[in-house]
């Protein structure tokens, strides 16, 4: 099988990053403040419990991201023992990030209107079309970020609900989340939950 192409232009890079950036702050804060609502001020002092996306950036997701279009952000370490709860509280936290990011879809996507209305031709049309992309990312993001395997923040469910998956293996792990991505397969997975939601949110 043959790796897609990647048609990959300055502008659509540029948008990727710009992306990358707004989404990991969002699900990163989302995710720590969540934690620490419920009990663990771990991710407070990790330094996580902040909107700024320096330190909720994943070097591989990222990449993921900015190539292939679809990544993910650095993991939270949640202790569910501190958590009010307990092991539903590591659920609850795994659906702030998720709600965090559809809430930023719909932002985004209520701006596009008024970034029409408001700026000039040229200017207005590329926000627009940045506004719409980062919307629709948004949700794929927030949909692979539930998938049950670390690093994505599912991940901590399975480290809760069934085992903790070793250091060494999550690196492995990693990479082959990567090859789905860059081939496809996890677009795939998620274009009907995301179709659904897209027409929800964006009206597509």
């Amino acid at each position: 099988m043959e790796l897609p192409s990647l048609n990959l232009t300055l502008q659509l890079i540029g948008f990727r990053v710009l992306a990358l950036l707004l989404i990991a702050g969002v699900q990163g804060c989302a995710i720590a403040g969540a934690a620490v609502v419920l009990g663990d001020k771990g991710p407070k002092y990790d330094g996580r419990l902040t909107i700024s996306p320096s330190g909720h950036v994943d070097l591989v997701g990222a990449m993921g991201l900015i190539i292939f279009g679809l990544g993910w952000t650095k993991p939270v370490d949640v202790e569910a023992r501190q958590l009010r709860f307990g092991h539903f509280g590591v659920l609850l936290v795994v659906l702030a990030g998720f709600a965090a990011l559809l809430a930023t879809a719909a932002l985004l996507a209520a701006l596009i209107l008024p970034a029409l209305t408001v700026l000039p031709h040229t200017a207005a049309l590329t926000t627009a079309a940045f506004l719409r992309f980062a919307s629709s990312l948004c949700i794929w993001i927030g949909l692979f970020s539930l998938i049950p395997i670390p690093p994505l923040t599912g991940g901590m469910l399975l480290d809760t609900f069934v085992a903790p998956v070793p250091r060494k293996a999550r690196g492995v792990i990693a990479v082959l989340l990567l090859v789905a991505v860059a081939f496809g397969f996890v677009r795939q997975v998620l274009a009907p939950a995301h179709a659904e939601l897209a027409t929800a949110i964006l009206g597509d």
